[in-house]
C-alpha cells in the first residue's frame, strides 16, 4: 500500500490552453523531495479543480512524473479532500414525497461524472418536502467525504429555495453560528447550566439536538477561566478524549517531573504533549522540549500512564514511520516553533482543539483519517 501524506493546498492554476494544476504544502517531509508538491487536475478524486481553494486539507500519495526533458519529478496523485464543503445552486430534478427523498441537478458540474445529487427530506431547511416540485431552484451545501477504500460520498445539507413560494407552511430550524458556540461562558455559567437542565423538548418529546450541541460547546468552551495548571492539564486530556482519540495516555502526575503531560497516536500522527498556562514558555521548557524530541526519534516509546482506578502501568508503543510532533498546549495562539530532524515542535492553542471538536460534533461523518489530518496541520488552519 502506498504511503499517504497530508497537507494543505498552497496554490492552484487554471489557465486557458494550459494544464490545470496546483501545489500542496505537505505537513511532513517527503523523501527525495523538497518544498511544495505538484498535482494535476486529473489526480483529484470526487471534485473538479474549479472548486479547489487555498488551505483545503488533503490526503495524497506520491508518484513519479517523467518530464519531456527526460528528468523525473515526484508529484501528488490520488488527492482526496478530507474536510471540504462547497456552496452550490441547482434545481430539483426529481422528488418523492412517499420516500422522503429526491435528486438535485447542479448548475455547474461538481466533477467529471456530473451526476445528480441525492438528498433526504431532513436536509431541507425552512420548507417541507410536500411543498417542493421538480424545477424549483435551490441553494445548498455539499460535503465531500472520501474514504480509503475509494468511496466518495457527496453529502447534501442545508437545502433552501432561492425563490420561496407564498402560502406554504414553513418549518423553522434553529440557526446556530459557530462564533457563538466557542465563546467563553464566564458570568453566564449558571444560566447555561440551568438551560442544559431544562432543555427544550418538542411536542413529540424529541430533544432539540441542535440546541443540545450548542450548550455542550458553550459549556466546554470555559477554558479561559482555568487558572490551576493541574485542572488545565485534565481539561486538555478530556478534550483530546472527546475528539475520539483512543490511543491517548496521561502520565502519572506523582512522577511527572521533567516529563510530558501525555502522549497520543491517531492514524499516522504521534504527539507528545505538555500543558502550560505560561504566556512565554520557550526558555522555561527548552530542556524538556529537547528531551521530548529525543524520545520521539526512537522507533518505539515506553510510557508510564495512569489508569482510571489510580494504578500506573507501562506500555510500549511503536512510532517508527509516524508523523511525530511535540505540542506545547496553551491558551495562546497556535504556531509552529521549529523543526528538528523532521519532528515538528508546535504551540497549540486549546481553543483550536475545541474548534476541531466543534467540527466533529457538527459533522455527519468525521472518521479517524480526517481527525488525524486536521490535527497534523492544526497550526495551518
Amino acid at each position: 500500500m502506498s504511503v499517504k501524506f497530508t497537507g494543505k493546498i498552497r496554490a492552484i492554476s487554471i489557465k486557458e490552453g494550459k494544464s490545470r494544476l496546483g501545489f500542496i504544502d505537505p505537513d511532513r517531509p517527503i523523501p527525495g523531495h523538497e518544498g511544495d508538491i505538484l498535482f494535476f487536475a486529473d489526480k483529484l478524486i470526487g471534485i473538479s479543480i474549479e472548486y479547489v481553494e487555498r488551505a483545503d486539507v488533503v490526503e495524497f500519495s506520491i508518484t513519479e512524473w517523467n518530464r519531456k526533458d527526460g528528468t523525473i519529478q515526484k508529484i501528488a496523485q490520488e488527492v482526496r479532500f478530507l474536510n471540504k464543503t462547497i456552496s452550490l445552486t441547482g434545481v430539483i430534478n426529481w422528488v418523492s414525497i412517499e420516500k422522503g427523498n429526491g435528486f438535485i441537478k447542479t448548475d455547474q458540474p461538481l466533477d467529471n461524472l456530473n451526476k445528480d445529487l441525492f438528498f433526504f427530506k431532513e436536509d431541507l431547511e425552512e420548507i417541507q418536502i410536500e411543498n417542493i416540485v421538480k424545477g424549483d431552484k435551490v441553494r445548498f451545501v455539499v460535503k465531500i467525504i472520501n474514504y480509503r477504500d475509494g468511496r466518495v460520498i457527496k453529502s447534501v445539507k442545508h437545502i433552501q429555495l432561492l425563490s420561496p413560494r407564498t402560502n406554504q407552511p414553513i418549518h423553522s430550524v434553529t440557526n446556530i453560528q459557530t462564533s457563538d458556540i466557542v465563546s467563553p461562558i464566564n458570568s453566564q455559567t449558571s444560566e447555561i447550566e440551568k438551560s442544559i437542565t431544562n432543555l427544550q423538548v418538542y411536542n413529540n418529546n424529541i430533544f432539540n439536538l441542535k440546541e443540545l450541541k450548542e450548550k455542550i460547546c458553550l459549556f466546554l468552551g470555559n477554558h479561559k477561566t482555568l487558572s490551576d495548571p493541574a485542572e488545565f492539564e485534565d481539561y486538555t486530556f478530556m478534550i483530546l478524549r472527546l475528539l475520539g482519540i483512543h490511543s491517548l495516555y496521561q502520565y502519572d502526575k506523582k512522577n511527572q517531573a521533567g516529563r510530558a503531560d501525555g502522549f497520543f497516536i491517531i492514524g499516522s500522527l504521534a504527539v507528545m504533549y505538555d500543558c502550560t498556562l505560561r504566556n512565554t514558555f520557550e526558555e522555561h521548557k527548552k530542556e524538556q522540549i529537547e528531551n521530548y524530541v529525543n524520545k520521539l526519534k526512537n522507533s518505539q516509546i515506553t510510557i508510564d500512564f495512569r489508569l482510571t482506578n489510580g494504578d500506573v502501568r507501562k506500555k510500549t508503543l511503536q512510532i517508527q514511520g509516524k508523523n511525530c510532533q511535540v505540542w506545547i498546549i496553551t491558551k495562546n495562539n497556535t504556531r509552529e516553533l521549529y523543526d528538528v530532524d523532521g519532528i515538528r515542535v508546535k504551540e497549540v492553542a486549546v481553543q483550536d482543539l475545541m474548534n476541531v471538536f466543534n467540527k466533529r460534533l457538527y459533522s455527519d461523518a468525521f472518521e479517524e483519517d480526517e481527525l488525524s489530518a486536521n490535527l497534523a496541520v492544526i497550526d495551518k488552519s
